[in-house]
């Protein structure tokens, strides 16, 4: 008799992975196992997309990219059609919730709750809901169409006061702006007819559930929208995006027109969902006859794709996960709500008193990888890909030399920079010389240690600030948590400092004593550069956190943090009772078993020079 891995668990989870370019289910069970995952790419099921998208490019929408909503349909079925030939058990899965691409946005018709309800399982989902959207596509994060509304924006509200009321300034991709190109200038009526409007996230779980739930409230941080500390939308940047603003548009502040755009686009949003275990409901009947699910499946709020990333492994407060890859992500788990211009702060997905930090850098690999070349010609390096050499240095590199360079091939993000490469010394007078590749201060092995040092230390000036209020890590009940026996006078440490560069700024902003101190609690280290064992150790080294550096493989990790979500709501439903995701969490995944812990020197009272040399050297940028 054929045995498969769903015979033994009584209980099933699905988590979902709606990206870019495919749809991805994982099954797991009730002890987070994963048993399995189906998947489809988009390109397969649809001859109008490529990588899942359609470029456009003409007069009104030049650089839109978009997707299909019928495409994310026919995935949703053909995804559980193969699950149905796979012999899969649906009537075990007591809990779906998952994740989807941030920031996109799914236009719902007058008829689509009518539609919605009386969805029959004999046809297919894209083929009954053509009447249920306004606009056929939805736009994707790549999506560059909407710089006007950018600069609106930012010219109406600032970047940094936009940043501090919804945790991010003004993107091409993010909704609130999206919204506004719709509403003002691409196709209003269409606006005007559109009953309600979802995130990618709501509105898978809106097809799941056969009605239109609430946005999530984690992926509703993503909006430009979403005031995170008042925990609502803001009045006028609804009327930004609603077309309705005094300066933008020419409305009366306060009149009749101004409250009924306000009004009106609150309606289509709908309620945003608080940070809850409860479920949405259950399945909808079309799954139920179709496919075979149990029709007491719970559905449980989707989140965006970063975000449950987070949730995919045992982050504790304080915890930083640095994704090493063509570009540079670090996603920083925080009680302390410490927004600024140049990064993202969204509220945790299952933790409600806690926020995710996220920094995007443009220049990752790119940048260690034109080093690495420079350096294999000067040693006649006969691979002239391997890192052998770049990593030889690099290990050698005890110290640091008081040299440091930020290499930016590319406009950088972070800070938001133009493409530059500046090297500089500090001199025994505690100046900062700039100096030139070639001559007797600068070769070019100096760069290997000096890129990795400088992008390790831009980490450490940008997650201080977030982490040093974060008063409950595992790791100490302090405000700056310290290794134990460390003795380490902090005061000391922030005097010298400001005595040898004079106060501090970085993105505008003021370093603090608290943010210049704060260290991590654990850093976890993924994507393709946490390969390279020399440079996430010279990495934990100046980053030193203070229990432990962790170089982790999390395949499908979107997917997986999304089941794991489902299971976690489960239980608390089945308790009645809150229970706290990082305990339930660590309780399933112990850290020392499942990861790969590696031991490092802590070098981080010796780069205190280098985050003042940084700090400074970013400030004479060119922009």
């Amino acid at each position: 008799m054929t045995t498969t891995p769903f015979d033994a668990p009584d209980k099933l989870f699905l988590g979902f992975d709606l990206s870019t370019q495919q749809l991805k289910i994982i099954v797991t069970d009730e002890n987070l196992a994963a048993l399995k995952t189906y998947n489809v790419e988009f390109d397969s099921i649809n001859s109008s997309v490529q990588k899942g998208v359609i470029a456009i490019n003409d007069e009104i929408s030049k650089g839109a990219i978009i997707s299909p909503v019928y495409m994310w349909l026919d995935a949703l079925d053909h995804v559980f059609e193969d699950m149905k030939k796979d012999g899969f058990p649906f009537n075990k899965v007591v809990g779906i919730s998952g994740s989807c691409q941030q920031h996109g946005s799914v236009y719902w018709s007058r008829t689509a709750e009518k539609v919605l309800s009386e969805l029959d399982a004999e046809s297919s989902l894209s083929s009954q809901m053509r009447s249920a959207f306004t606009f056929k596509h939805a736009p994707n994060w790549q999506d560059h169409s909407t710089g006007k509304e950018l600069e609106e924006f930012e010219r109406v509200i600032g970047a940094d006061a936009l940043a501090d009321i919804s945790g991010s300034r003004a993107h091409y991709r993010f909704t609130g702006l999206q919204i506004r190109k719709l509403s003002t200038r691409f196709k209003p009526e269409k606006y005007n007819r559109t009953a309600r409007i979802s995130l990618v996230s709501s509105f898978v779980a809106s097809v799941l559930l056969g009605r239109i739930t609430s946005i999530e409230e984690a992926d509703a941080c993503g909006m430009n929208l979403y005031d995170i500390e008042k925990r609502e939308f803001n009045e006028e940047l609804l009327a930004i995006a609603a077309g309705v603003h005094p300066e933008l548009d020419g409305v009366e502040q306060d009149g009749e027109i101004y409250r009924a755009g306000i009004n009106e686009l609150k309606r289509k949003l709908g309620p945003v969902k608080p940070i809850t275990y409860e479920s949405e409901g259950d399945i909808a009947s079309y799954f139920v006859t179709r496919y075979g699910f149990n029709p007491d499946c719970k559905i449980y709020s989707f989140t965006g794709d970063n975000l449950a990333t987070i949730i995919s492994l045992p982050l504790a407060p304080n915890d930083a996960l640095i994704s090493l890859g063509t570009s540079t992500t670090v996603l920083i788990i925080t009680k302390n709500y410490a927004p600024s211009s140049q990064y993202h702060l969204f509220k945790h997905p299952t933790m409600p008193d806690h926020y995710m930090g996220m920094i995007c850098y443009c220049n990752g690999s790119l940048a260690r990888e034109k080093v690495r070349d420079e350096v294999n010609e000067k040693f006649n390096v006969e691979d002239k890909k391997s890192w052998d050499k770049f990593n030889e240095i690099l290990d050698k590199s005890t110290d640091f030399n008081n040299k440091l360079g930020i290499y930016f091939p590319l406009g950088e993000i972070v800070p938001n920079a133009a493409a530059q490469i500046k090297r500089s010394v500090l001199n025994s007078k505690n100046e900062i010389v700039d100096v030139e590749l070639g001559d007797k201060n600068w070769q070019p092995e100096d760069d290997v240690s000096s890129i990795v040092e400088s992008q390790t230390l831009s980490c450490r000036l940008r997650t201080g600030p977030m982490l040093s209020k974060s008063g409950d890590s595992s790791a100490s009940s302090s405000a700056s948590p310290q290794p134990e026996g460390d003795g380490t006078d902090l005061h000391k440490v922030y005097q010298d400092l400001v005595k040898k560069f004079g106060d501090l700024y970085t993105d505008g902003k003021k370093q603090t004593f608290e943010s210049l101190t704060a260290r991590p609690n654990r850093c976890y280290y993924v994507g393709g550069a946490s390969n390279n064992g020399s440079i996430i150790r010279k990495m934990g080294s100046i980053l030193a956190p203070v229990n432990g550096n962790y170089k982790v493989d999390i395949p499908n990790a979107c997917a997986l943090g999304g089941a794991y979500k489902a299971s976690w709501s489960y239980e608390c439903e089945a308790k009645k009772e809150w229970i706290g995701y990082d305990q339930y969490i660590n309780r399933l995944f112990e850290v020392s078993d499942e990861m790969n812990s590696f031991e490092v020197k802590d070098k981080w009272l010796e780069y205190a020079n280098g985050v003042g040399m940084l700090a400074k050297m970013e400030s004479e940028l060119k922009h």
